[in-house]
């Protein structure tokens, strides 16, 4: 049995089913391999409210709640693209909520936890996309909003945010982590390990901070074959090609 479990960056929508087929099979593969869960952010591709919640996302809560039942501990860190996920789908699904960043204690060792977005410095745009929308006045502004208006607000968001990424977008490292910025909060949390998503690039780095390494695990995406990430006190941490995810 696995001591913990890191996933993030599904971006869950109604119209990709093939994602959603990926997600029930992890979940069916959760209840008897691991006994934590950690979604580090953008387990939805958008996310206008819980009020505006519909079927199919009610069902991904019922999904994760079936872990709670089985006294499986499951976390959940909003992203840049479902930070508006709140109280109510929180309870519905059985999840504890994470700050952005945190520090968690695993058998064996303390590991820090983020999105990863926040240390996109040399991304601008999103920056400032993030800084308003993290803003405590914008989030009650916004869902104050009616329903109709507030998704139309919300995709509005996201379409700029991601033009304006485009437009000024010059290398393959423009939307890259800054290893500068986590190891400041790596210092002030005296951790030596990072859990991030958002930038697609699974896998593991190592730095050198005060003669020690550290090491930053990226996770993956969950568009073509996606990768968890496991730990085991025993082994350690390890990704894992979800194999069992395709369909027989």
């Amino acid at each position: 049995m696995l001591d913990a479990v890191f996933i993030s960056d599904l971006h869950c929508h109604p119209n990709e089913p093939a994602i959603t087929d990926k997600f029930n099979q992890f979940i069916e593969w959760a209840l008897t391999h691991t006994r934590r869960v950690y979604v580090l952010g953008d387990l939805f591709h958008v996310w206008a409210g819980d009020d505006c919640m519909e079927a199919w996302a009610l069902a991904i809560a019922q999904q994760f709640h079936r872990l709670v039942d089985h006294g499986i501990n499951v976390y959940f860190m909003p992203g840049n693209r479902d930070f508006l996920l709140g109280r109510k789908f929180a309870k519905l699904a059985g999840f504890k909520i994470l700050t952005d960043p945190c520090l968690i204690q695993l058998p064996g060792q303390a590991v820090m936890l983020a999105h990863g977005d926040a240390y996109c410095l040399l991304d601008k745009p999103h920056q400032r996309f993030r800084r308003i929308t993290r803003n405590a006045f914008f989030i009650r502004f916004i869902l104050a909003l009616p329903q109709r208006w507030r998704h139309g607000a919300v995709m509005k968001i996201r379409k700029k945010s991601q033009a304006n990424h485009t437009k000024v977008h010059r290398s393959p490292d423009y939307a890259d982590v800054v290893p500068s910025a986590f190891l400041k909060d790596l210092n002030r949390f005296q951790a030596n390990t990072i859990i991030h998503g958002h930038t697609h690039k699974p896998g593991l780095t190592e730095h050198t901070k005060n003669n020690q390494i550290v090491r930053q695990y990226v996770l993956s995406d969950w568009d073509d074959n996606p990768q968890v990430l496991c730990y085991d006190q025993s082994k350690g941490f390890e990704f894992t090609h979800v194999k069992w995810l395709e369909k027989k």
